[in-house]
């Protein structure tokens, strides 16, 4: 900024000095204004007489236009080249600013494009977290499958072999002990009464055995299908709860898949169990029928009922999270409603698949 103010004063004082060194020759042009010495000896000579005397403000008037004149050409001649210093400093300046702007336009460039880079790989670290994560959900959800699988084809050999087996030797027991009462007609009353009671031991015992078979994995759900076995279910509950259980079912298909059938009645078969370790309820309502392209469970009670946000604050209960998780592997949904006083509402929807009889 100094060097332009010095640079400016050089220019303004030699342009002030060609403006006085080209100033007579433009006075020149003006013969009213000035006369030489013959011109003056002249007039005085042949015109003494009329000479006027020039008052002061005469005078002063008459002496200030040669200075406005030249005032006035040195303006009209200064005033372009002011200009043009001017806008040639206001050239330099938006060019240094221009320089300065393109210096700072470039560096943010440069930060936004690091900052740019960093978001990238950020985003793909993290798609390739997503990505691993999905695919270890993926993983976990086939080893569930298979682990519930393997787990109702063990049910279904543990519950064989003590239908088939174990209740099979109570049986016989049973008979034997029986036939042995028959032979022993002479026995005292005492001995009678303790081959009784051991009899009755025995078919209790049989009766137990038969029941666990039965939780373990109903024959009636390969024999009679799904509605006859969640009827069997609701009744058995009912006769060993003592709480009032209702079954109803509508519009059922006669072949539905294998999957299909043992995740609605495991459902079903938590769901009361759940009830009656917890509800306290009078009445339940069992609900079986087709919705859409699938079969809804709907399991209804009028016990305590529990806070929801509490609920989902620990995450669920065990019971209600293997539901969800049976249900899931088939593709369904299930939707849980409760409120304390006043009951409970289970609602698992499945789509069926339809086995060819």
């Amino acid at each position: 900024m100094l060097a332009s103010r010095a640079r400016t004063g050089i220019i303004a004082g030699v342009m002030l000095l060609w403006v006085a060194s080209f100033s007579p020759p433009l006075l020149s042009l003006l013969p009213h204004l000035t006369s030489t010495p013959y011109e003056t000896d002249k007039l005085l000579s042949t015109a003494t007489e009329a000479v006027t005397v020039l008052s002061p403000q005469d005078s002063d008037q008459f002496s200030w236009k040669p200075v406005m004149m030249r005032v006035a050409g040195m303006a009209l001649i200064g005033l372009p080249f002011w200009y043009l210093l001017r806008r040639r400093e206001r050239e330099e300046e938006l060019q240094r600013l221009d320089e300065g702007w393109a210096a700072r336009l470039h560096a943010r460039s440069e930060e936004l494009l690091a900052v740019n880079n960093a978001l990238v790989s950020e985003v793909s670290k993290r798609i390739d977290t997503e990505q691993s994560l999905e695919a270890n959900r993926r993983d976990l959800r086939q080893l569930a499958a298979q682990l519930l699988r393997l787990q109702e084809e063990e049910r279904q050999r543990i519950s064989r072999d003590l239908h088939d087996d174990i209740n099979q030797r109570l049986a016989l027991l049973s008979i034997d002990i029986e036939m042995l009462e028959q032979q022993l007609p002479d026995a005292p009353d005492r001995t009678v009464k303790t081959v009784r009671t051991i009899q009755d031991r025995i078919v209790e015992l049989s009766e137990d055995v038969r029941r666990l078979a039965h939780q373990f994995h109903p024959s009636i759900l390969d024999d009679l299908g799904l509605s006859i076995a969640l009827r069997r279910l609701v009744d058995d509950f009912e006769a060993r709860t003592g709480i009032e259980a209702r079954f109803i079912g509508k519009d059922i298909p006669q072949h539905v898949a294998k999957d299909v059938v043992t995740c609605l009645y495991r459902v079903a078969q938590e769901g009361l169990a759940n009830i009656s370790r917890h509800a306290m309820a009078k009445n339940v309502r069992v609900e079986l029928q087709r919705v859409r392209d699938g079969l809804q469970l709907m399991m209804s009670d009028d016990g305590v009922g529990f806070d929801m946000n509490r609920y989902n604050a620990r995450g669920g209960s065990l019971g209600l999270l293997s539901m969800r998780e049976r249900v899931s592997l088939v593709a369904g949904t299930l939707s849980i409603q409760s409120t304390p006083g006043a009951g409970t509402q289970i609602c698992a929807w499945v789509p069926f698949k339809q086995e060819r009889a």
